[in-house]
């Protein structure tokens, strides 16, 4: 359904969007991906950062690069590369050239922030309980499970917020997830402490909590989320002050792009089901259809496709 909607939706000819929508070049030859050495258990240490796109885009409203966000790091449930919210999934987007990586820090029976996307620990490492109801010593000592990914990520384990940032500090940009936890006061001060102001934006659905978040750190960056024009507008006042680096659209409504860059920010989208069938239908190309929409940023689970199509 999205794809079909993304085929026959796109910008009226009117209201043309001042971004580079024109496809790779289809005679360049792409690099070879890295090698899982360079980024799993057994690197040396953080890669450095490769990517083409200057630092500077990711927080700036006026860029208009097509950029690309890594779900959970490296990728998601259908991720390949590295396994999801792990140090090692960090270093592989930061190997990959990928923009931004997305977390999921939600706290402790103990107060300590960690990056797990589910409740549970069941489904990525070998033990079991909610999060909430385990200390982080209990939590670190169960190991991440890795076996559909080709690599070392036997030292693996679930990490703290403060340890993502501080691996992707001056390498990559974090989108800190804050809709898991209402600790935003830990958020921030992971942030904080970490020296990652330049790295770290705050990404929540919730005005309140970015308020919160801006009267405890009026220099953090943000990402706000909306369903419709009229939620646009109003956010966008409400943040006059203190507007958003980007704005995030629901995966139904890819049109939206046009009233966010309207309003002059710059739109991000999932692409997680689009994930699906570029890899059923071999056919990169798909992700095309979002750039010619207006859309700057997408969040794949497969970011090295993404990447790949955009000669990156």
């Amino acid at each position: 359904m999205l794809l079909l909607l993304l085929a026959c939706t796109g910008p009226a000819a009117d209201t043309a969007l001042p971004v580079d929508t024109a496809p790779p070049d289809d005679t360049a030859v792409p690099a070879a991906p890295p090698d899982p050495s360079s980024f799993d258990c057994s690197a040396a240490a953080i890669p450095e950062r490769v990517t083409p796109i200057p630092w500077a885009c990711a927080t700036d409203v006026a860029c208009t690069e097509r950029l690309v966000a890594g779900h959970r790091g490296m990728g998601g449930e259908q991720g390949v590369i590295a396994p999801e919210n792990t140090l090692s999934a960090i270093r592989a987007a930061i190997a990959y050239g990928v923009d931004f990586v997305e977390t999921d820090p939600r706290p402790t029976a103990d107060g300590v922030i960690i990056n797990l996307h589910d409740t549970s620990l069941a489904r990525t490492t070998d033990g079991a309980g909610d999060a909430d109801l385990l200390t982080y010593d209990e939590i670190r000592a169960f190991h991440i499970l890795s076996d559909r990914h080709t690599g070392d990520f036997a030292c693996e384990y679930v990490p703290t917020l403060q340890e993502v940032l501080l691996t992707a500090r001056g390498r990559v940009h974090v989108l800190v997830d804050a809709n898991k936890t209402d600790r935003v006061d830990l958020l921030v001060a992971a942030i904080q402490e970490t020296d990652t102001l330049a790295e770290a934006i705050f990404d929540t659905s919730s005005p309140e909590k970015i308020a919160e978040a801006l009267a405890l750190e009026p220099a953090l960056h943000t990402m706000i989320r909306v369903e419709s024009e009229e939620e646009l507008d109003s956010e966008l006042a409400g943040f006059a002050a203190h507007p958003p680096v980007i704005v995030e659209i629901p995966d139904t409504e890819p049109e939206l792009a046009t009233a966010v860059r309207a309003a002059g920010n710059r739109a991000f989208i999932d692409v997680f089901f689009t994930d699906a069938a570029v890899v059923y239908q071999e056919d990169p190309s798909l992700y095309g259809a979002f750039y010619e929409q207006g859309l700057a940023i997408v969040q794949s689970d497969r970011p090295e496709l993404v990447l790949g199509w955009l000669g990156r």
